[in-house]
Protein backbone atom coordinates (compact mmCIF):
# COMPACT_ATOMS: atom_id res chain seq x y z
CA UNK A 1 0.00 0.00 0.00
CA UNK A 2 1.41 3.38 -1.01
CA UNK A 3 1.22 6.05 1.68
CA UNK A 4 0.68 9.61 0.48
CA UNK A 5 2.92 12.18 2.21
CA UNK A 6 1.16 15.41 3.08
CA UNK A 7 3.30 18.50 3.24
CA UNK A 8 2.53 21.17 5.79
CA UNK A 9 3.26 24.83 5.77
CA UNK A 10 5.45 25.19 8.86
CA UNK A 11 5.59 27.90 11.46
CA UNK A 12 8.01 30.65 10.29
CA UNK A 13 9.08 31.54 13.82
CA UNK A 14 12.39 29.73 13.52
CA UNK A 15 13.29 31.92 10.54
CA UNK A 16 12.28 35.03 12.49
CA UNK A 17 14.33 34.02 15.51
CA UNK A 18 17.31 33.35 13.25
CA UNK A 19 16.89 36.77 11.63
CA UNK A 20 16.72 38.57 14.98
CA UNK A 21 19.75 36.71 16.38
CA UNK A 22 21.78 37.53 13.25
CA UNK A 23 20.67 41.18 13.48
CA UNK A 24 21.75 41.36 17.12
CA UNK A 25 25.17 39.95 16.26
CA UNK A 26 25.43 42.40 13.34
CA UNK A 27 24.66 45.34 15.63
CA UNK A 28 26.36 44.36 18.88
CA UNK A 29 29.79 45.26 17.52
CA UNK A 30 28.56 48.84 17.08
CA UNK A 31 26.10 49.44 19.92
CA UNK A 32 27.50 46.92 22.44
CA UNK A 33 30.61 48.91 23.47
CA UNK A 34 28.57 52.12 23.49
CA UNK A 35 25.91 50.63 25.75
CA UNK A 36 28.51 49.24 28.16
CA UNK A 37 30.32 52.59 28.38
CA UNK A 38 27.00 54.35 28.99
CA UNK A 39 26.46 51.98 31.94
CA UNK A 40 29.92 52.80 33.28
CA UNK A 41 31.34 49.40 32.34
CA UNK A 42 34.80 49.55 30.83
CA UNK A 43 37.83 47.38 30.24
CA UNK A 44 40.08 46.28 27.42
CA UNK A 45 37.81 43.26 26.81
CA UNK A 46 35.30 45.61 25.13
CA UNK A 47 37.62 45.56 22.11
CA UNK A 48 36.51 41.94 21.57
CA UNK A 49 33.09 43.27 20.55
CA UNK A 50 34.48 45.82 18.13
CA UNK A 51 36.58 43.04 16.57
CA UNK A 52 33.32 41.72 15.08
CA UNK A 53 32.85 44.84 12.94
CA UNK A 54 34.53 43.44 9.77
CA UNK A 55 31.96 40.61 9.80
CA UNK A 56 28.95 42.94 10.13
CA UNK A 57 28.04 42.82 6.40
CA UNK A 58 27.99 39.02 6.57
CA UNK A 59 25.56 38.96 9.49
CA UNK A 60 23.40 41.60 7.79
CA UNK A 61 23.20 39.37 4.71
CA UNK A 62 22.26 36.37 6.88
CA UNK A 63 19.58 38.45 8.58
CA UNK A 64 18.04 39.48 5.27
CA UNK A 65 18.05 35.90 4.00
CA UNK A 66 16.22 34.65 7.11
CA UNK A 67 13.77 37.56 6.92
CA UNK A 68 13.07 37.03 3.21
CA UNK A 69 12.43 33.34 3.85
CA UNK A 70 10.04 34.22 6.68
CA UNK A 71 8.11 36.59 4.38
CA UNK A 72 7.91 33.83 1.79
CA UNK A 73 6.60 31.35 4.35
CA UNK A 74 3.99 33.77 5.69
CA UNK A 75 2.65 35.25 2.47
CA UNK A 76 2.85 32.18 0.24
CA UNK A 77 -0.68 30.82 -0.06
CA UNK A 78 -0.63 27.10 0.74
CA UNK A 79 -2.51 24.68 -1.45
CA UNK A 80 -5.46 22.99 0.17
CA UNK A 81 -3.68 19.63 0.26
CA UNK A 82 -0.59 21.13 1.95
CA UNK A 83 -2.31 21.54 5.32
CA UNK A 84 -3.53 18.67 7.42
CA UNK A 85 -6.83 19.26 9.16
CA UNK A 86 -5.23 19.69 12.59
CA UNK A 87 -1.95 21.27 11.53
CA UNK A 88 -0.70 24.72 12.52
CA UNK A 89 -1.43 26.29 9.12
CA UNK A 90 -4.98 24.94 9.16
CA UNK A 91 -5.76 27.11 12.19
CA UNK A 92 -7.54 30.31 10.98
CA UNK A 93 -5.69 32.35 13.61
CA UNK A 94 -2.25 31.15 12.54
CA UNK A 95 -2.01 33.41 9.49
CA UNK A 96 -2.75 36.55 11.51
CA UNK A 97 -0.34 35.50 14.27
CA UNK A 98 2.39 34.83 11.72
CA UNK A 99 1.93 38.21 10.03
CA UNK A 100 1.97 40.11 13.33
CA UNK A 101 5.09 38.22 14.45
CA UNK A 102 6.75 38.88 11.09
CA UNK A 103 6.18 42.64 11.16
CA UNK A 104 7.16 42.95 14.83
CA UNK A 105 10.40 41.10 14.07
CA UNK A 106 10.97 43.31 11.02
CA UNK A 107 10.55 46.42 13.18
CA UNK A 108 13.03 45.08 15.77
CA UNK A 109 15.57 44.26 13.06
CA UNK A 110 15.16 47.68 11.43
CA UNK A 111 15.68 49.33 14.83
CA UNK A 112 18.87 47.31 15.39
CA UNK A 113 20.22 48.27 11.97
CA UNK A 114 19.41 51.98 12.27
CA UNK A 115 20.71 52.44 15.84
CA UNK A 116 24.41 52.80 14.83
CA UNK A 117 23.47 55.63 12.45
CA UNK A 118 21.47 57.42 15.14
CA UNK A 119 24.44 57.03 17.50
CA UNK A 120 26.71 58.42 14.78
CA UNK A 121 24.51 61.50 14.51
CA UNK A 122 24.58 61.90 18.30
CA UNK A 123 28.38 61.78 18.21
CA UNK A 124 28.49 64.91 16.09
CA UNK A 125 26.14 66.74 18.44
CA UNK A 126 27.98 65.80 21.62
CA UNK A 127 31.56 66.16 20.38
CA UNK A 128 31.74 69.90 20.93
CA UNK A 129 30.46 69.83 24.50
CA UNK A 130 33.12 71.00 26.95
CA UNK A 131 33.33 69.33 30.32
CA UNK A 132 32.84 71.70 33.24
CA UNK A 133 36.22 72.20 34.92
CA UNK A 134 38.29 74.61 36.95
CA UNK A 135 41.13 74.41 34.45
CA UNK A 136 41.97 77.78 32.94
CA UNK A 137 42.16 78.05 29.12
CA UNK A 138 45.89 78.79 29.16
CA UNK A 139 46.51 75.49 30.98
CA UNK A 140 44.89 73.35 28.29
CA UNK A 141 46.37 71.73 25.22
CA UNK A 142 44.95 70.34 21.99
CA UNK A 143 45.89 67.10 20.32
CA UNK A 144 44.86 65.33 17.14
CA UNK A 145 44.76 61.53 17.17
CA UNK A 146 44.59 59.28 14.12
CA UNK A 147 42.04 56.56 14.86
CA UNK A 148 42.27 53.10 13.31
CA UNK A 149 39.49 50.59 12.70
CA UNK A 150 36.39 52.80 12.50
CA UNK A 151 33.95 51.02 10.18
CA UNK A 152 30.63 51.79 11.87
CA UNK A 153 28.79 55.15 12.19
CA UNK A 154 28.53 54.71 15.97
CA UNK A 155 32.31 54.29 16.40
CA UNK A 156 32.94 58.05 17.00
CA UNK A 157 30.51 58.14 19.93
CA UNK A 158 32.13 55.09 21.53
CA UNK A 159 35.59 56.69 21.22
CA UNK A 160 34.35 60.04 22.49
CA UNK A 161 32.85 58.42 25.58
CA UNK A 162 36.06 56.51 26.29
CA UNK A 163 38.11 59.72 26.08
CA UNK A 164 35.69 61.88 28.07
CA UNK A 165 35.70 59.29 30.84
CA UNK A 166 39.30 60.32 31.57
CA UNK A 167 39.79 62.99 34.20
CA UNK A 168 41.49 65.86 32.42
CA UNK A 169 39.89 65.43 28.99
CA UNK A 170 37.77 68.52 28.54
CA UNK A 171 36.53 68.00 25.00
CA UNK A 172 36.67 65.17 22.46
CA UNK A 173 35.32 65.30 18.94
CA UNK A 174 35.79 62.28 16.66
CA UNK A 175 35.21 62.72 12.92
CA UNK A 176 34.32 59.45 11.20
CA UNK A 177 35.19 60.61 7.67
CA UNK A 178 38.61 61.92 8.71
CA UNK A 179 39.40 59.07 11.10
CA UNK A 180 40.64 61.70 13.54
CA UNK A 181 39.94 62.65 17.14
CA UNK A 182 40.32 66.27 18.20
CA UNK A 183 40.92 66.47 21.94
CA UNK A 184 41.26 69.36 24.37
CA UNK A 185 42.85 68.29 27.65
CA UNK A 186 44.67 69.35 30.80
CA UNK A 187 48.22 67.89 30.66
CA UNK A 188 48.47 68.09 34.46
CA UNK A 189 45.64 65.60 34.86
CA UNK A 190 45.89 63.25 31.89
CA UNK A 191 48.68 62.00 29.65
CA UNK A 192 48.74 61.24 25.95
CA UNK A 193 49.46 57.62 26.74
CA UNK A 194 46.28 57.41 28.83
CA UNK A 195 44.27 58.80 25.94
CA UNK A 196 45.70 56.41 23.36
CA UNK A 197 45.18 53.53 25.80
CA UNK A 198 41.55 54.61 26.26
CA UNK A 199 40.85 54.37 22.53
CA UNK A 200 42.73 51.08 22.21
CA UNK A 201 40.74 49.58 25.10
CA UNK A 202 37.51 50.02 23.16
CA UNK A 203 39.03 48.52 20.02
CA UNK A 204 40.37 51.56 18.17
CA UNK A 205 44.15 52.04 18.36
CA UNK A 206 45.28 55.64 17.94
CA UNK A 207 48.46 57.57 17.28
CA UNK A 208 49.36 61.24 17.70
CA UNK A 209 49.15 63.31 14.53
CA UNK A 210 49.59 66.78 15.97
CA UNK A 211 49.92 68.38 19.38
CA UNK A 212 49.81 72.04 20.38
Amino acid sequence: MKVKTIKTKGNPRRSLIGAIVAAIVASICCVGPLALLALGIGGAWISNLTALEPYRPIFIAITLIFLAYAFYKVYKKPKAEECESESYCANPKSERINKISLWVATFIIAALFITPYIAGSAAGNSGNEIKTTETRPEQTRNIVLSIQGMTCPSCPLTIQKSLKALDGVLQANVVFEEERAYVKYDPKKVTIEQMTNATANVGYPSTVVKEK
